[in-house]
């Protein structure tokens, strides 16, 4: 080991450098020491820089390879706070839905709450507060409900075509196929009905003027008699009370108004079988077809004793054997002698008219024998209490004699084809 370092020392002997500038020189001597401290100091920095070296190439590889690292690091740091804000954005994103399904929730209790209220209002019973309970409910219910609707619907269209039918056949119309047709069906048929209704209520008001005028005509005939009495007549004739056609400007229905039209003409109806069947009982010809009035009805002065005296009837002088009609249809209550009256005829006409005849020289009916107008009842006589051939007639309204030649009078009005020779005796 010593011989080494001597052999070391000895390559670094002592040596002089000589420096000259100019005049001067200098001499520097370098010993075996500084030699020695130069060269390890030398080989100190040289061992100083290899390691400086790999040491600075190791340290930079690992630098690098930090760099990478904290390159990632960085990286996946930005992507964990992407993906951190990301899931910030999604919370919040899903704390605002989980809000709204909240809000929600809230309204469809509320809802649903109002639901029940409703349903236990209508349905009229106990709705469940469960929610899974309430809705197989609430569809049962539903359903039950539906399905009345539907049997009321099917009821309703058999109702409608049940109509249908009525109005078919009340109209003349062939009903409508289906349900879905009425309504157009209806249409045509109320244009038809409207035209027939105009048509009816044109045929009602002259209807209505033509049976006025007859009326009219047929009362004018007993008017001026104890016949057009409305308490004998039972009626109080309508006919100077207006048409039909004074009701249409009314505000009235359409159906109001044409049973308007219907009763007015069903009250000159009933007048006008009143009237004719009052006019089939009255007397309205003289009971000879030619005569002289020789007594008047009422007071007058007795042929026989010249005192005053009431007569009952009127007497017709016509010649003897002259045929004596009746003077109405009816039916011979009494036939045969009575007192003064002599041969003697009473004819019950109905409508509690009764006309007698008497002073007859023959009778030619007998009691219960029915007659018709202007059949023969007898002849002209003078039996009985008589100055002389005439017939004494007499009408009589419920049992009580009226004056006879008032409906000779309104008779001529319906009997105009008669020639009639009267010779007023007063």
């Amino acid at each position: 080991m010593q011989s080494t370092l001597q052999k070391i020392i000895a390559r670094f002997p002592e040596r002089s450098f000589v420096v000259r500038s100019g005049s001067d020189t200098r001499y520097f001597v370098l010993k075996t020491w500084h030699q020695l401290f130069g060269v390890v100091s030398f080989a100190t920095l040289l061992l100083w820089t290899g390691v400086a070296s790999v040491g600075f190439s190791w340290n930079h590889s690992a630098r690098l390879t930090v760099e990478q690292q904290l390159a990632m690091t960085i990286e996946e740091n930005q992507a964990f706070i992407a993906q951190l804000e990301n899931d910030q954005k999604n919370a919040y994103e899903l704390r605002q839905a989980f809000d709204d399904e909240v809000q929600k929730n809230r309204q469809w209790s509320s809802r649903f709450e109002e639901i029940r209220s409703l349903s236990g209002s209508v349905l009229n019973e106990a709705t469940p507060a469960n929610v899974a309970v309430f809705i197989p409910w609430f569809e049962g219910q539903l359903a039950l409900r539906v399905r009345a609707v539907e049997q009321a619907n099917e009821d309703l269209t058999e109702l409608v075509m049940d109509m249908s039918e009525s109005v078919a056949e009340i109209s003349g119309h062939s009903p409508p196929e289906s349900v879905e047709t009425v309504g157009a069906w209806l249409t045509d048929v109320a244009g038809d009905l409207t035209e027939a209704y105009e048509t009816q209520s044109t045929a009602m008001e002259v209807l209505h003027d033509s049976m006025t005028a007859a009326l009219s005509k047929g009362f004018a005939t007993i008017d001026g008699t104890p016949l057009a009495d409305p308490e004998f007549a039972g009626f109080s004739p309508s006919f100077g009370t207006g048409g039909p056609s004074l009701e249409i400007a009314g505000d009235n229905h359409v159906f109001e108004r044409f049973q308007d039209r219907s009763d007015r003409l069903m009250t000159l109806s009933q007048d006008w079988k009143a009237l004719q069947s009052l006019l089939a009982c009255a007397p309205l010809a003289p009971p000879v077809d030619y005569y002289n009035l020789t007594s008047d009805f009422g007071n007058r002065k007795d042929p026989f004793t010249k005192k005053p005296d009431w007569h009952e009837g009127v007497d017709l002088g016509a010649w003897p054997g002259t045929r004596v009609r009746a003077t109405a249809p009816g039916v011979v209550t009494y036939a045969g002698h009575k007192g003064g009256y002599g041969r003697f005829v009473l004819v019950d006409h109905g409508c509690g008219i009764e006309t007698a005849y008497g002073h007859l020289k023959s009778i030619d009916v007998k009691k219960g024998d029915t007659v018709d107008y202007r059949d023969t009842l007898g002849k002209v006589g003078s039996t009985g209490r008589s100055t002389g051939p005439h017939v004494h007639y007499e009408v009589r309204i419920k049992g009580k004699p009226v004056d006879p030649y008032q409906f000779i009078e309104a008779g001529r009005y319906v009997f105009k084809e008669q020639k009639l020779t009267v010779a007023d005796a007063k």
